[in-house]
């Protein structure tokens, strides 16, 4: 009877035993990574440029010129006056000219197509520059102050072997003569007693800033075309016309 007891005990040891041995460790779990295909390096932010390649230069600008040698990239129409014949073109992209650091803006009459004036507004005083430019220069002075200061004052003073105008003047115009063309600027720095500028000459629909500098180009019978283009107009506004008898 012991030894069952015995046989018993030894077969619930070892059963016990084996349930109690430690669990077999499990296989690590394996994680499957994707390839990624590389991607060729590019720039990282694509700015659309509008700086224009090329420049305009004033110089460029000659009178007589056609209609159709004009860059409107540059230039837009500003309108047409008096008749169909006479129009205006007006500086549109100032980034576009060479010289834009001292020209604010440019003006320019056709008359039948061509180029008969060439005006422009200028950010800063250039009589100095023009005077050693285009040489000896024939000056207006129409305001008292100004003719009360040239009673005790030169017009030209040379600093450096060069002439500049003497800065005391404030309004002025300077006049050159050519073969075919006739050059003028006209300064106006007057201040009103409520610092105004007092710009009656600037005052206009094509300079509405009303600029103390101004540059004019034009050809020698620009005078005698606008008077035509005004009388044409005259007579567009009256019904008139002009006929031709035949013999």
């Amino acid at each position: 009877m012991k030894d069952v007891v015995k046989s018993l005990a030894l077969i619930v040891f070892c059963f016990l035993l084996w349930n109690c041995s430690a669990p077999q460790k499990e296989p690590d779990e394996v994680i499957k990574v994707e390839e990624v295909a590389e991607v060729a390096e590019g720039p990282r932010t694509a700015v659309a440029s509008t700086i224009p390649t090329y420049k305009l230069e004033f110089s460029s600008l000659q009178l007589n010129m056609p209609l159709a040698d004009l860059d409107q990239r540059v230039f837009k129409h500003y309108g047409e006056f008096f008749t169909k014949d006479f129009t205006i073109f007006q500086l549109d992209r100032v980034d576009y000219l060479a010289e834009s650091h001292y020209i604010d803006q440019i003006n320019l009459y056709f008359i039948d197509s061509a180029l008969v004036k060439i005006q422009a507004f200028l950010r800063e005083d250039k009589s100095s520059d023009l005077i050693n430019q285009f040489g000896k220069a024939k000056i207006v002075v129409s305001d008292y102050y100004n003719r009360k200061l040239l009673e005790t004052e030169k017009v030209l003073v040379n600093q450096g072997g060069k002439y500049k105008i003497n800065e005391n003047l404030n309004q002025f115009k300077l006049k050159w003569i050519r073969e075919n063309a006739d050059i003028e600027y006209e300064l106006n720095e007057k201040v009103n007693p409520d610092s105004s500028y007092t710009t009656p000459k600037y005052a206009s629909i094509l300079n509405p800033n009303n600029f103390k500098y101004k540059l004019t180009f034009q050809a020698k019978d620009f005078d005698h075309q606008m008077a035509w283009i005004k009388w044409e107009s005259y007579k567009e506004s009256r019904g008139l016309t002009t006929t031709v008898e035949e013999d």
